[in-house]
């Protein structure tokens, strides 16, 4: 059983000359439990271990084995729906039934490793499995070319009848630098958040969607006195094209839908800033901080007055992929003055309090006037002031209990820094 959990193999995909020191590995694999329960009625599959983790160069592939035992009392039967049994994509990441960016079968922008369907890793691989015996399942993951941390979650379950018993068996995929040294790893999904992914959502969206979140989530863990924990849901939908919006917040969670515009072509995307995985990224994070907002300061901080409200969400997730190194501070500059240059309309910030003209390019003005309210003390006093406003404290008093200074004298420091800005 040990020497099988070991087993692995890697095979290079066209790596770039720069990568040559850069050499895959699997870590030890994880024996079996001492006892496993038998003789369940119906169908039933208890973990029965697994190969270890991955750390793979970029677009290298390696072979996972989990090993399940028939805890039920019916066997398990190969090319009859029914009775079959498939390992099934599961958990939050990349959720039940959808496509991940590790591997799949080329379906709904899964990279094409020989999976069974994009959402079903494997198979059992003999004829049949009866009560009491154990099957070996095996699939090929693919490293994705960005460095990182990388899960994929699987259960087992018999295809047209039952999903079965969900161990929260997964792979953590570790993509290596091309040099061959670890990546800082990418953070997990925050607590109480849970991802509810739609069917026909692709790989690619799903896992923008939980990058940005998952990253936005740590920055305000560790820099904003804090993230959100209450229990919140993560919509991902391709949608029916009528949705006015890619992406909103609410009290108890966030909706993504893939198929509008915004999300499939971003207007942030350009060669000099970044691209459409990256924004997609900001996307999903600024929801999340809305919804951050919201367990803070309630509606008071979540909707109003709108360019400190959106400000703030904009601020607050780019600068969460500034500090992961996929923005350059500098590339948010020149992003910024290209929106702020181009506006048609240039109305004062605090005629932002309620109006959100798109000709003005609100976001970017109400993310410049945030980051001057952060450039002395940080992201902290966003926090102050959505508890306050959360308490009932009337928002100028505790915009001036938060950051120092009335709104009248902000207002006429920022005008006077958004025209030096431009110059």
């Amino acid at each position: 059983m040990a020497a099988l959990l070991l087993v692995a193999s890697v095979i290079a995909l066209g790596r770039p000359a720069d990568a040559a020191t850069c050499a895959s590995s699997v870590g030890g694999g994880v024996a079996p439990p001492a006892s496993v329960p038998a003789g369940i009625p119906g169908f039933h599959a208890a973990w029965y271990g697994q190969s270890g983790y991955m750390s793979l160069c970029p677009g290298d592939r390696m072979t996972a084995t989990v090993a399940y035992y028939n805890s039920g009392s019916r066997g398990w039967v190969q090319g009859r729906l029914g009775e079959v049994a498939y390992l099934g994509t599961s958990g939050s990441d990349p959720g039940q039934d959808a496509a991940t960016i590790l591997g799949g079968d080329g379906g709904f922008g899964s990279p094409n490793t020989g999976w069974a369907r994009f959402n079903r890793p494997a198979v059992q691989p003999a004829a049949y499995v009866g009560p009491g015996q154990i099957s070996w399942f095996q699939f090929v993951v693919q490293a994705p070319t960005t460095p990182g941390t990388y899960r994929v979650s699987i259960r087992p379950l018999i295809e047209g009848a039952q999903w079965m018993e969900d161990y929260g068996v997964f792979w953590q995929v570790t993509v290596l630098n091309p040099d061959g040294t670890a990546p800082a790893p990418t953070p997990g999904d925050p607590r109480g958040l849970s991802f509810a992914v739609g069917a026909g959502v692709d790989a690619r969206s799903n896992a923008d969607v939980h990058e940005g979140i998952d990253r936005v989530a740590a920055y305000l863990g560790g820099s904003v006195g804090g993230d959100r924990s209450r229990a919140a849901t993560a919509h991902i939908n391709v949608g029916t094209g009528t949705e006015t919006y890619c992406c909103l917040a609410h009290l108890d969670g966030l909706d993504i839908v893939t198929s509008n515009t915004e999300w499939v072509s971003p207007r942030a995307v350009a060669a000099d800033t970044w691209t459409a995985d990256t924004e997609r990224k900001e996307l999903s994070a600024h929801e999340y901080v809305h919804v951050w907002q919201g367990e803070v300061g309630g509606n008071a901080c979540m909707l109003g007055p709108r360019w400190i409200s959106e400000g703030m969400a904009e601020s607050l997730a780019y600068r969460s992929l500034v500090a992961a190194g996929l923005i350059p501070q500098a590339n948010m500059d020149t992003f910024t003055k290209r929106q702020l240059i181009t506006a048609s309309t240039h109305p004062a910030l605090a005629q932002l309090e309620t109006q959100w003209p798109d000709s003005a390019n609100p976001y970017s003005v109400a993310y410049l006037a945030v980051d001057r309210l952060l450039a002395a003390n940080g992201p902290l006093p966003l926090r102050a002031w959505c508890e306050a406003v959360g308490r009932g404290v009337e928002w100028h008093t505790a915009f001036a209990q938060a950051f120092g200074e009335d709104t009248v004298t902000f207002y006429a420091q920022f005008e006077a820094y958004r025209s030096a800005y431009l110059r």
